[in-house]
């Protein structure tokens, strides 16, 4: 029955290891490796004016959130005395690492006060000219098609929270300006030549100057003036002056900070966010003049923009909201998670600033990881000439047991990699490194007790089982040093430190692992076949 059990507990484990490597091998998982070992761009930001501890931190949280959403592998985000330090593994582009911490954006709610258009297109201008025989004088027609602007839809709407009787609102909230359309206009010149046409120039420079330019996005906008601005589906509104400033001044954030939620309601995505104690007066008496669409806002629509740009503009479909909103409309997952984020960036407490921008080439990287190999595989193999040497045939136990630990370390690290937050850094490797050492010394004390019941006059394949269990206690205290060590750095430390314990961590937890279901089993099993006892294991001959 013994036997038994110990060939289960080799088998599974062994089976264990090759099963989590050939399921990341067959997925194409591997560890993420950190801005040290593939290069990359590390961002320093600092606020524009004082900031707690607490801002920071919150500001970090919504960076992360971001970099994550955007698809960076483990972004390293953190709190250093009063600046945010973000490593960035994998980017090369510094506009684009530029790019990608700047999540903070100003957020300011306006009223829509002529309805969303398509912008006006160019329409190319062709000059005839045509001589009547026998005539002396020509007539040239220059015509200009006009464009007319299908009427918009608004993609949203603003409505009393879930839990309140919104199946209707209190009254129709108005509907939208008619688009205005613009007829087709003829001029008449003389001429005197030939028919000829007349190519145009460069954008608006035609030779009749006739070629009205598309919208372009104008200056930043004063928060006093009504202007148009472009929406993200391609439309152009005309908006009022800014009624919730950049991070809700004038009372307050309008919205709780972190309250916005994408949330599933009866098969259709809606966003749900929070009314600030400050700000959501504020945004009541807004919202009344939008659903009685009052002079301000007489299309009973309110554009939600970010830094220039509408994100949306949905109908204001009640006068009072008592503590949450719900922004309804035809969005997909994506766009709803989007407009949440959206609106969590307006709460930023202050704005931020890129100080310094430090690029980590791919090379260096790459010279990091060459050094870490080479630096782990001089230690493995110094280590196992040691042992060999001290424990000969017992070698193979050790090589066997570190071979199952090294694709569990594998397996772990990718696992790590694909689910949370941290890359496989430098500080990492050098954890791993560091754990060899620990790995070693739980064969070593194991193999010392042996030795001693040898030189007792016992055989190993007696002593192997009773050995395990007097030696197995100070394993574990042992490895619980170093894994109590771990912790405490993982937690109370920043940056690389915490990556270098959480691997330390992770590799002594596999070390047990691997002691208690393959060097036990292991040694007990070969015992029994009494091939240890032949010769010298031990090298305690040459001492009688």
């Amino acid at each position: 029955m013994i036997r038994r059990r110990l060939w289960i507990s080799l088998i599974g484990i062994v089976t264990v290891a090759i099963v989590l490597l050939g399921t990341n091998l067959i997925a194409q998982n591997e560890p993420v490796l950190g801005l040290d070992l593939q290069g990359g761009i590390s961002v320093v930001l600092a606020p524009d004016e004082d900031a707690s501890a607490e801002d920071l931190t919150f500001i970090r949280d919504l960076i992360r959130e971001e970099l994550e959403n955007r698809g960076i592998a483990e972004p390293d985000v953190r709190v250093e005395g009063g600046n945010i330090v973000v490593d960035l593994p994998g980017v090369k582009d510094q506009r684009d690492a530029l790019d990608a911490v700047d999540v903070a954006g100003i957020v300011s709610l306006r009223p829509v006060v002529q309805a969303c258009q398509a912008p006006i297109e160019p329409t190319p201008t062709t000059v005839t000219e045509t001589t009547t025989p026998g005539t002396a004088d020509a007539t040239a027609t220059s015509a200009a098609t006009g464009t007319t602007v299908a009427p918009s839809t608004e993609p949203a709407g603003f409505r009393r929270a879930a839990g309140a009787d919104d199946s209707t609102p209190d009254t129709t909230a108005p509907d939208s300006t008619s688009p205005a359309s613009t007829e087709p206009t003829e001029s008449t010149v003389e001429a005197t030549t030939t028919t000829t046409t007349e190519p145009l120039g460069p954008l608006g420079t035609n030779p009749l100057n006739t070629v009205e330019t598309p919208f372009a996005p104008p200056p930043p906008p004063t928060d006093d003036s009504t202007i148009q601005l472009p929406t993200r589906d391609g439309l152009v509104c005309t908006v009022g002056p800014v009624q919730r400033g950049p991070n809700g001044e004038s009372g307050g954030f309008v919205f709780k900070r972190s309250s916005a939620e994408a949330v599933l309601n009866g098969g259709a995505w809606m966003v749900t966010v929070d009314l600030s104690e400050t700000g959501g007066p504020t945004f009541n008496q807004l919202a009344t003049a939008c659903f009685n669409a009052q002079q301000t806002c007489p299309t009973s629509q309110l554009a939600i923009v970010m830094d220039g740009e509408i994100v949306t503009y949905p109908r204001v479909q009640q006068a009072f909201f008592p503590g949450e909103v719900s922004i309804t409309g035809t969005f997909s997952e994506s766009e709803a998670r989007s407009l949440a984020r959206v609106l969590d960036r307006g709460a930023f407490p202050v704005d931020v600033h890129a100080e310094n921008v430090q690029t980590v080439s791919a090379t260096l990287g790459k010279d990091s990881m060459t050094a870490s190999i080479f630096a782990g595989l001089a230690g493995v193999i110094l280590v196992l000439l040691l042992l060999a040497y001290f424990y000969r045939r017992l070698i193979l136990v050790v090589l066997a047991g570190l071979s199952v630990w090294g694709l569990l370390i594998y397996s772990a690290s990718t696992i790590i990699s694909q689910t949370t937050n941290y890359a496989l850094t430098l500080a990492g490797v050098t954890g791993i490194i560091v754990a060899i050492g620990v790995t070693v010394d739980t064969y070593v004390v194991y193999f010392e007790r042996l030795k001693d019941e040898v030189r007792h006059g016992r055989t190993i394949r007696n002593s192997a089982l009773r050995g395990f269990k007097a030696t197995w206690r100070t394993i574990v205290a042992a490895d619980l040093v170093a894994l109590i060590a771990a912790v405490v750095l993982f937690v109370l430390s920043v940056g690389s430190v915490r990556g270098f314990a959480l691997y330390l961590g992770v590799t002594t937890v596999c070390d047990l692992l691997v002691c208690w279901f393959f060097t036990r089993p292991a040694i007990s099993l070969l015992a029994d076949t009494g091939w240890l006892d032949k010769g010298d294991t031990f090298g305690l001959k040459e001492y009688e």
